[in-house]
């Protein structure tokens, strides 16, 4: 049976938030008629699979000799969806059951939108509500990318601008956005529910920046962000990725070497006294925004983290590796079915 709709669900280990993620897929998808469900497993090591199979959905496992991450398992499940939409949720993400009738509604409306958003509600693992990641509004927003936790693309929009990168393991949704809107289609957030992630990440909290560093150290994604950059440039997009998704870091990064720059004035022109200026200016702009030290000091550690990053990246983008995939075609990575 052809369906207008394809679910794409990306996990590894998630033994404990498969089951509920399908089951939210599968109600939402009754509400379009049905839809074509696939889950691509990126080497699970616990019982997901086991409890994928009981729900009796489409399961692709990738490659074990290739490399597991998020934007692998999407371009994987990209490739094997025949939806003319293809809606991808993360495993932890619970699906609004009212989004799709009304989303597939907006992109029949308008044959130029290749991707829509709606409102995700994030919580952390412990169930308390994250502060809006994103900027929310009352009417239909154009923006460049769209959030990965649940992202809903036309299909035809999402291969002809070469889908997912499966090289990235990070800021893979902006490199994709960027490309996807340079082919001249349009990506719009809706204002409307459409998900609830339920594992996200809190930014202003200082012990979650700590353990999301951390996590990154052990999976060897330090330095990720720099391999993106690169893919941005080759793609024509470098500066506009760089301003979308690092200005504020950019900005830290300037702020950083101007008060060293300082330091190495001559004693004349009384160098301490520009750098001392510098840092209180510098502070002064994060307190107008942030309102509170603890903030101050966690948005002080993460544009760190983010510069350490950036500079660890370095050597990977020297490193002779195939281009961005834009044929769909990548040898060796398209998921077996099980």
């Amino acid at each position: 049976m052809d369906h207008k709709v394809s679910i794409v669900i990306i996990g590894r280990n998630e033994e404990q938030s498969i089951g509920k993620c399908i089951d939210a897929a599968l109600a939402a998808s009754a509400r379009v008629g049905g839809a074509e469900v696939i889950y691509v497993d990126s080497n699970s090591t616990d019982g997901t699979v086991a409890v994928v199979r009981q729900h009796g959905v489409s399961i692709r496992l990738l490659d074990p000799n290739l490399r597991a991450c998020p934007s692998a398992g999407r371009f994987a499940g990209s490739l094997a969806a025949a939806g003319e939409y293809i809606l991808f949720l993360d495993a932890d993400t619970l699906i609004d059951p009212d989004f799709l009738p009304q989303a597939i509604k907006h992109f029949e409306g308008d044959g130029s939108i290749g991707g829509v958003n709606g409102r995700i509600d994030d919580l952390t693992e412990s169930g308390a509500a994250v502060p809006e990641i994103d900027e929310r509004s009352d009417g239909i927003m154009d923006v460049k990318w769209l959030r990965g936790p649940s992202c809903l693309y036309r299909r035809t929009a999402l291969l002809k601008a070469g889908s997912f990168n499966p090289e990235l393991a990070m800021e893979e949704e902006a490199e994709l956005g960027l490309r996807i809107v340079a082919r001249g289609w349009k990506l719009n957030v809706l204002p409307i529910p459409m998900s609830c992630h339920t594992r996200a990440f809190h930014p202003n909290s200082l012990r979650s920046t700590w353990a999301t560093f951390r996590r990154d150290i052990r999976s060897k994604r330090i330095g990720e962000i720099t391999r993106t950059i690169a893919y941005a440039f080759q793609a024509g997009n470098g500066i506009e990725f760089c301003w979308l998704r690092l200005k504020t870091t950019i900005v830290f990064a300037i702020w950083l070497a101007m008060i060293a720059a300082c330091s190495l004035l001559p004693s004349s022109v009384y160098p301490h006294y520009f750098a001392f200026m510098l840092f209180l200016l510098g502070v002064a702009a994060v307190f107008a925004k942030k309102r509170s030290l603890p903030q101050i000091v966690t948005f002080a550690a993460a544009k760190t983290i983010n510069l350490i990053d950036v500079i660890a990246g370095i050597p990977l983008i020297f490193r002779s590796r195939e281009g961005a995939n834009t044929d769909g075609k990548r040898a060796g990575l398209i998921a077996n079915e099980n």
